[in-house]
């Protein structure tokens, strides 16, 4: 692994070309884009508005939340930026938030947790050790050799396979039992729903066995040094956003629309906008709310979709701490076998090791992310705490400070990302996509069929929508 950063522009490009993966152009939008009112200052909403105003279009940013960013929010945890949403740039070779951070003279951390299975610390509570070299490097290989059995099982399974089912055909093909089978089991239980944060019965297989990512890297990706707040400020620019303005109601006429408003506060009042197109970049999660009323109603399948799609959980506790006292030459990030839940607290990420500050992020998602975030603020400290004791193997100090997360009770985001259950298929993205009436778009990580659930899917989408509304094959972004 790099110690330093890997990447940095010496000067920030003031503007560059960007598509959505191709040079063909969306259809669907109806007139021209007189004044565009965008849904949402998340990464969709932002580089939509970049494209625009570089365009010389008129638009409005309207954002529910009192910050930008969406599920992008760096916070500063002791003066270490930690990100509690978007962490990493996964797959950074050939992706456009890699070319954007370069673009905005933003360095970027090695983050490849992969790369570091020799240190890793892997705890089994059942036994109550540290999993030897021997036994973490034949868990990880099955982890491998599923991956590249798992679009064979899916076809003899069929369509309505879920992933566990998938893993389970797996590990009895090779007569895996006892410790070794429980360790297998485990870490591809943890790969599958931390990246899908979302429970594996409930995964397609499908959709989990054949995704192919249109970019490459290994391991997880890089960090954005001082996390995704300098990058989301780059894409933000001068755009004008207006905060605080939460989305009641869309009207959708023959010649334009109407987004009605209230702008929330000390003293709340409605605010109405009227423009030719609006695009919703809202997360699915508020769509699956109904938080947004449409009138005309949205179309019976676009409504399908929606409820088809799934949408999880993912939280974080974030800690720093005086000194990595958890670090050594021999023991970096940390992996729990939990014998209280299944995959209760089960990736603890060293950022000791990837960005040499003392810090760790507690990572929670699925059943376990849903059961975690019953407890109280304090009580999910507790529980870190506790678990690392365990872990460790010793008294584990507090935090001299930490932050947790709660992006299920968040009304602007309502969870953490999309995925594909069983029972839904890429095929409801597209239709998430699909401009309804010429006048209403949608942008967003869960209407991108190549990379939903990512930060650079959101952005891709939001180049998108800029390539429909402008009726171009490409579009220019500037940086700051």
């Amino acid at each position: 692994m790099l110690a330093g950063p890997i990447a940095r522009s010496a000067l920030a490009a003031e503007t560059a070309e960007y598509d959505d993966g191709g040079d063909a152009v969306p259809p669907g939008a109806v007139g021209d884009p007189e004044r565009v009112i965008i849904l949402g200052a998340g990464w969709a909403g932002l580089t939509l508005a970049n494209a625009l105003r570089n365009a010389g279009v008129d638009h409005v940013l309207l954002e529910g939340r009192s910050r930008i960013g969406g599920r992008a929010r760096t916070v500063d945890v002791a003066g270490v930026p930690v990100d509690l949403g978007c962490s990493w740039i996964h797959e950074p070779v050939g992706n456009p938030m890699t070319r954007f951070a370069e673009q905005a003279g933003v360095a970027r951390d090695n983050a490849d947790i992969e790369l570091d299975v020799a240190v890793i610390r892997a705890f089994d509570g059942f036994l109550d050790r540290e999993l030897t070299a021997a036994e973490k490097a034949a868990a990880f290989a099955h982890v491998v050799r599923f991956g590249e059995e798992a679009a064979g099982i899916s076809a003899e399974l069929g369509p309505g396979a879920s992933v566990r089912q998938g893993a389970r055909v797996y590990l009895n093909r090779q007569g895996l039992h006892s410790d070794a089978r429980r360790h297998a089991e485990f870490l591809i239980h943890l790969v599958t729903e931390q990246s899908d944060n979302y429970e594996w019965e409930r995964i397609s297989l499908d959709y989990w066995a054949n995704f192919e990512s249109p970019y490459t890297g290994v391991g997880q990706g890089e960090f954005p040094v001082g996390g995704y707040r300098p990058m989301v400020l780059a894409m933000a620019g001068d755009s004008r956003v207006r905060l605080r303005h939460r989305v009641d109601a869309i009207e959708r006429r023959p010649a334009g629309v109407t987004v009605r408003c209230t702008v929330t506060g000390d003293r709340p009042r409605r605010r109405v906008f009227k423009g030719s197109h609006v695009v919703v970049t809202v997360p699915l999660g508020v769509l699956k709310a109904g938080s947004i009323r449409f009138e005309p109603r949205l179309p019976r399948r676009k409504r399908r979709a929606i409820g088809r799609v799934g949408y999880g959980v993912f939280e974080k506790v974030a800690m720093v701490f005086d000194d990595a006292f958890w670090s050594d030459p021999a023991h970096t990030h940390m992996l729990f076998l939990s014998d209280h839940f299944p995959l209760e607290l089960p990736l603890f990420v060293d950022l000791d090791r990837i960005s040499g500050v003392p810090g760790l992020v507690a990572t929670t998602a699925g059943r376990a992310g849903r059961r975690f975030r019953r407890l109280d603020r304090e009580a999910r400290l507790e529980l870190v705490l506790a678990r690392m004791a365990e872990i460790l193997g010793r008294d584990v100090p507090r935090p001299v400070a930490w932050r947790a997360t709660d992006w299920r009770a968040d009304r602007f985001s309502r969870g953490a990302y999309s995925t594909i259950p069983v029972g839904s298929s890429l095929a409801d993205l597209d239709t998430l996509a699909e401009p309804v009436g010429g006048r209403v778009l949608f942008a967003g990580e869960a209407t991108s069929r190549a990379r939903p659930g990512y930060s650079d899917g959101a952005m891709t989408s939001g180049i998108r929508e800029a390539k429909r509304l402008l009726r171009r094959p490409a579009v220019t972004l500037s940086a700051g």
